[in-house]
This record gives structure tokens, C-alpha cells and sequence, in this order.
């Protein structure tokens, strides 16, 4: 067996390492045994710490607390083992690791006076280790997996919106889920891993005295030596013991601190420090010309502080230079596009786009994929949703910059109507309280939400964490765009689903249904428009068309009946009622509807009027229509505070146009009007309240 297979017996070589380790505790080892594991063990110090600083997030190296755990073991495991040798061959020891570390380390003085040294040395670092690195490690671990637990509702919430807002695939979401609980296990795992660090460096501290105090004691008593021999022979090997335990101690405790320390972040740290630290040159000018002037307070060295700022003054320049070379290449490419620009066509310019963004000047960067934007991408995402969800295939939706708009807005336009418009904040995170719950105030800019009209906050990205585990929903800047612009595409769907999208559809259904397709003969006595509106009237209440093979078999099975496309769609659904009811069960599987009382409907029975363009409308009295939608407005209070959506049941005579009327008054999408002949028999059906009109005004002749 060679090397490479070896390495793929991992979990072999981890239980024969873990045999290994715990066999130490028992069975003496010779000294140039010791040698090899020491700095093994320094050498694992040195991987463990690398490792830590490479990473861009904590949940990346998702081993360490069971690694700081395996390597904790191994050097206590070793520290007894050294223990051992000491005590049991004093002069006689053979680690030359030691040695070295307890004789030329320490260096400087000549007999004891190296050991007391090496002594303070040891005894620094432990002091380091223990009041500083490992006290501020520990107390981070258990704060963040405390706020990393407390956040995690908040965190999978923003997921869930992020994905009904179609901003991200189902796998995407998976993905930051699984990323999510990782998290929390990761911080779970690090709040336990630091007590480790904490029992390492006491135990360590107390085998070091061990070592010095029994050795001395060893030595002057059972071996016969003098006093100060025994203590120059066992301070000797002692602190060298010591040195080399704490050295790969203190190597994992500073990476337990840069881990629990580090945030989520797109780059590696030292790629921050750089790009943060050194990143400016004007502050690399005044750190140079400060230094400068600190070389001519009398005392102080001249020459180094001199040399010291100009170097640093020198990389101040090249950061400089650097950024001006960027900006060079930049102005390049533009110009050469602008030289091998043609003579433009502006036949373009007559033409209105289906779906159109406009955005102002500050917020081109999240539709620039180099500089981290991705509002494409979600777009996309949008338009696979709307597919998938509805049957609809979205037209392309155009992105533009308007230089004319405000730099932080955005407008959405329709067929060229501007439909809806807001402020959005490029650098900064939108927070929301989606709970019933009151929750602390926080820091930001006030602000309302476009699309739902919610209460909201404009944050700073770096207080995201603590805002999440407040219990605020939190989202960036393209997902307030995506959500705004899906909520319109939803209310205006019915515009954007014209003949030519009908078509495409039709001969994709081709492929697999080609009878029922040639027997609707779309083209054929403006069939295709009849079709068009049919569907248009199905998405303008809600209603996926997705099941289309049984919507045109609906639409055939009718054609020899009515042309008519109101007809038309309320024939649909009947043949999709289950669909439609099902939809609108509630968690506990009943249908809550809201009955219409007799007087309205004999009201809405004799305001029938036949219109060429919209089919049947009621048209009433203004008194009595303002009476009805107060009427309406009060139950969909009510629905709101049960918590349930509101559905008017009527017959299928009125159905159509009941929900026309009320489409024209009340906000879209907050309410269905559903025919008493779609409630299939089994339904479980609940009637909540019966629309009637305000009883201080009920006058039964008017009505």
C-alpha cells in the first residue's frame, strides 16, 4: 500500500492515532519518540492556526471544536509522557526538543540565571493564554452560539421570504438552510470546544509545577543530588517541558479566538487586512508623515522611525498608483467601445417594452455581478417561479439606468406605465418586523416597505446579526426590488399574457396534446383572441393556468355553446373547481366563506348591464355601492383579525361579476369571490359572516 491509499484509510489512521494517543498515558516512550511527537504537535499548532486565518467563514472549518478536542487529548497525553521521563531518568533524559527548548531558547545568562528566565517566559505566555486569549475566546463562543440560537427563527424566516419572493430556487434555499443549522451547530459545538482550552493551560501549569517540584525532590532525596544541582537538572527540563506544551497551546487557543472572532464574510482575512488596512493611501501618507515627525523628538531613534515612514509612505504610493492604473483601464474600454460604436438605430427606441426597471445612478452596482450584485440572477429566478407557480411565462423584464430619477430610486413600468416606484438604499439592509410581537427599537432609517406597505428600517450591514437576533426579518437591497416588482407582475398578469404569449403556449401544448389543440383551430375566426381573454380573466383573479391541457379541453368542449369569453372562463372553472377550492382551504382543512345577504343579491340581480368590452357589469347607485364596500371593508377586517382570507360565495349568475365590482375597489389579491357550484360535494364549508349592509343605515325599500 502506497501513501496515496493511505491517506484514504481516514477513519483507520484517525482510530489507530486516537489508540496511539491514549496509549501514551500508559506506555513509557523513549526520547527521540517524544522528539518526533513534540513537534508533530507544534507543527499540528501551526496547520490549526493557518487554517483558521484562511478560512472566510467559521462554519468552513466545521472540524475544529472535535479537532481542538483530538489534539487537547494529544497533549496532555504528551505532557505525561515527558512527565514521566523527567521524573523516572532525571540527568538521563534524551529529548533533545527539550533540551533545546530549556537550554538555547531561553539563553541570555549563564547557570541559574537561564532558568529563571526561561521560567518568566513560560510563565508570560501562560498568562497571556489564560487571562487573555483564552478568557476573551471562551466568552465569545458562549455569546455567539447564545445569538446565533436566538436569530435562528429570524434567519430561516428571511430564507422563506427570499423564496416566496422567488429571489432564490428551492435548492438555494436548501443550501442556506442547511448553512443556517451548521452555523448554529458549529457555535453549539465552539461553546463547549473553549472549556478544552481552558482545561489544557490549567493542566498544563499544574504538571509544570509537578515536574520542578517532584523532580527536585527526587533528585535531592533518592538520587542523592545536591539541592541546586536538582534544580538546575529539573528546571531545566522542566521549563523546556513547559515551553513546548504551551507553544501549540497557545497556537490553538489564538485560533479559537480568530475563529469565534470571525464574521461571515465573501473574502479570506488576510485578504481584508489588506484591503481594509491598507487599502487607503491617504491614510498611509499621514501614518508616514506622523512617524516622521516623531524621528525629531530628541531620544527617540532618528533612523529607524525615518526609514519606518518612508516605507510607509512608499506603499502609500503604490496604492496610489495602482488605483490610478485601474482607473486608466477603465476609461480604455470605454473608449474603445465608444470608437467602435456604429451608427445607432433607433427604431428601438419606438418600441415599449413589456416589463421595464429603471433605476437610479446608485443602485447600478446590484445589477453587477463583479461587484457582488445579483438582482439579475433574481430576476431570473422571478420568471421561473411565475412559471412554475402559475403556468406564465413572464416576458423578459428589461433592466435600464435613468439618469433623470433620483440616484436611490427605482421605478417599475408596465406596457410603459409607470406602475410602482420606491427608494432603496445600495449599501445599507432592510429590517422588518414580521412578528405580532413588540420588538427593541433599533438603529436606522424609517422607512416603508413597497410592496406591502409594512413599517420598516433602512440598517447598516454590519449590525445585521444584531438586528436578526432582535427578531427583526432582514433583507437586502434586490430583494425589497424583487418582492416589489412580483407583487406587481401578480396584479397586472392578466396585461402581460397578450396573443403572442397565448400562442407559444398553445403550440408547446402541441407536443403533447395535438388533438385537442387541432380541435380548438386557434386560428380560425379570431379564436386565438377569444382564448386570450379567457385566460386573461382566469389570471386576473388569482388562478394558475398552469393544468392548461384542462383548460382547453374546457374551452373546446364549449366553443360550439358561446364565443363569448366570460362564458368561456367561468365554464373553466367549473372544470377546475377542485383545484380552486382546495386552494383556498384553511390549515384546518375547512372552507371559511363569507354568504352575501338576499337583499344585496337581488340588489346586484337587477344592476346587471351587458358591456361589450368587460361582459357583464353592476352598475349602482352611488349610495348604495359606497354602503356595500363599507360593508366589505369591515369583513375584510374581520378575516384580517381571524387571521383567515376573505371569500365571498355567490352564485355562478353573479360570480363574474360580483368580483369585477370589487376588484375596482378594494387592494387586489385580498379577496376571492368563489360560486356556490364550485364547492364540490365533501367540502367541509364554514360560513364566517353574511355581508349585509351597516344596520344604522338599513333601509330594506332602497335596497
Amino acid at each position: 500500500m502506497n501513501f496515496k491509499d493511505l491517506l484514504k484509510q481516514s477513519d483507520l489512521i484517525l482510530g489507530v492515532g486516537t489508540l496511539v494517543i491514549l496509549s501514551m498515558l500508559i506506555v513509557p516512550l523513549p526520547g527521540f519518540i517524544l522528539d518526533v511527537l513534540i513537534v508533530l504537535s507544534i507543527g499540528l499548532g501551526l496547520l490549526i492556526l493557518l487554517t483558521a486565518l484562511s478560512v472566510t467563514e467559521p462554519s468552513e472549518f466545521s472540524i475544529f471544536p472535535s479537532l481542538l478536542l483530538i489534539t487537547t487529548l494529544f497533549r496532555l497525553a504528551l505532557n505525561v509522557s515527558t512527565t514521566r521521563q523527567i521524573l523516572s531518568k532525571g540527568p538521563a533524559m534524551n529529548s533533545s526538543v527539550i533540551e533545546a527548548f530549556g537550554t538555547f531558547v531561553v539563553g541570555g545568562e549563564s547557570g541559574l540565571g537561564k532558568y529563571v528566565v526561561g521560567l518568566i517566559i513560560f510563565i508570560i505566555l501562560t498568562i497571556v493564554q489564560v487571562v487573555v486569549i483564552t478568557k476573551g475566546a471562551t466568552r465569545i463562543s458562549e455569546v455567539a452560539a447564545r445569538f446565533t440560537l436566538d436569530g435562528l427563527p429570524q434567519k430561516q424566516m428571511s430564507i422563506d421570504m427570499e423564496l416566496n419572493s422567488g429571489s432564490i430556487t428551492e435548492a438555494e434555499a436548501k443550501v442556506k438552510r442547511k448553512k443556517v443549522q451548521r452555523e448554529v451547530d458549529f457555535y453549539g459545538a465552539m461553546d463547549g470546544a473553549s472549556k478544552f482550552v481552558q482545561g489544557d493551560v490549567r493542566a498544563g501549569l499544574i504538571i509544570t509545577a509537578i515536574n520542578l517540584l517532584g523532580g527536585i525532590l527526587i533528585g535531592s532525596t533518592i538520587r542523592g543530588e545536591s539541592f541546586m544541582a536538582s534544580i538546575e537538572t529539573y528546571g531545566k527540563f522542566t521549563i523546556g517541558d513547559g515551553l513546548v506544551s504551551q507553544i501549540p497551546g497557545l497556537l490553538s487557543t489564538t485560533a479559537t479566538g480568530i475563529i469565534v472572532t470571525r464574521s461571515s464574510s465573501e473574502k479570506k482575512l488576510t485578504i481584508e487586512i489588506k484591503d481594509q488596512l491598507f487599502g487607503n493611501a491617504k491614510t498611509m501618507y499621514v501614518v508616514s508623515g506622523a512617524l516622521a515627525l516623531a524621528s525629531l523628538i530628541p531620544g527617540l531613534p532618528f533612523f529607524s522611525l525615518l526609514a519606518l515612514a518612508g516605507a510607509i509612505g512608499y506603499l502609500g504610493y503604490s496604492i496610489e498608483q495602482v488605483a490610478k492604473e485601474e482607473i486608466k483601464k477603465i476609461e480604455n474600454v470605454t473608449q474603445e467601445k465608444t470608437q467602435e460604436r456604429k451608427p445607432e438605430n433607433y427604431i428601438k427606441e419606438i418600441s415599449v417594452e413589456a416589463i421595464q426597471v429603471e433605476l437610479g445612478r446608485d443602485l447600478l452596482p446590484l445589477v453587477d455581478s463583479s461587484s457582488g450584485g445579483h438582482l439579475l440572477e433574481q430576476i431570473a429566478n422571478t420568471r421561473k417561479k411565475f412559471a412554475i407557480d402559475f403556468g406564465l411565462v413572464i416576458p423578459a423584464i428589461r433592466i435600464t439606468d435613468n439618469l433623470e430619477i433620483p440616484h436611490d430610486n427605482y421605478t417599475i413600468r408596465i406596457n410603459g406605465v409607470i406602475v410602482g416606484q420606491s427608494v432603496v438604499k445600495a449599501d445599507r439592509l432592510m429590517a422588518m418586523n414580521n412578528t405580532t410581537r413588540t420588538l427593541e427599537q433599533i438603529t436606522g432609517d424609517a422607512f416603508v416597505e413597497p410592496a406591502f406597505g409594512l413599517k420598516a428600517t433602512w440598517i447598516d450591514p454590519n449590525d445585521k446579526i444584531e438586528v436578526e437576533n432582535k427578531g427583526y426579518s432582514v433583507v437586502d437591497p434586490s430583494t425589497v426590488i424583487i418582492t416589489h416588482l412580483k407583487e406587481l407582475i401578480s396584479n397586472y398578469a392578466s396585461q402581460l399574457l397578450g396573443r403572442e404569449e397565448v400562442k407559444a403556449l398553445l403550440e408547446h401544448l402541441r407536443q403533447t396534446h395535438p388533438t385537442l389543440v387541432g380541435e380548438l383551430d386557434y386560428d380560425k375566426g379570431g379564436r386565438l383572441g377569444i382564448i386570450q381573454q379567457t385566460l386573461q380573466n382566469l389570471v386576473a383573479e388569482g388562478l394558475s393556468i398552469k393544468n392548461l391541457p384542462k383548460i382547453m379541453e374546457a374551452i373546446a368542449n364549449n366553443f360550439p355553446k358561446s364565443n363569448d369569453p366570460f362564458f368561456l372562463s367561468e365554464s373553466v372553472r367549473q372544470t377546475l373547481s377542485r383545484q380552486i377550492i382546495n386552494d383556498f382551504l384553511s390549515p384546518d382543512g375547512k372552507l371559511h366563506v363569507v354568504t352575501i345577504d338576499p337583499r344585496i343579491v337581488d340588489r346586484l340581480n337587477k344592476s346587471l348591464m351587458q358591456d361589450e368590452q368587460e361582459g357583464r357589469i353592476i352598475i349602482l347607485p352611488n349610495d348604495i355601492r359606497i354602503r356595500i364596500i363599507e360593508s366589505v371593508y369591515n369583513e375584510l377586517q374581520k378575516a384580517l383579525d381571524d387571521n383567515r382570507f376573505l371569500i365571498f360565495v355567490i352564485s355562478r349568475y353573479l360570480r363574474q361579476p360580483f368580483a369585477f365590482f370589487l376588484t375596482k375597489e378594494l387592494p387586489p389579491r385580498n379577496f376571492a369571490v368563489i360560486a356556490s357550484e364550485e364547492i364540490h360535494r365533501g367540502v367541509p364549508t364554514e360560513i364566517s359572516s353574511v355581508l349585509s349592509l351597516p344596520t344604522r343605515e338599513e333601509q330594506p325599500q332602497e335596497v
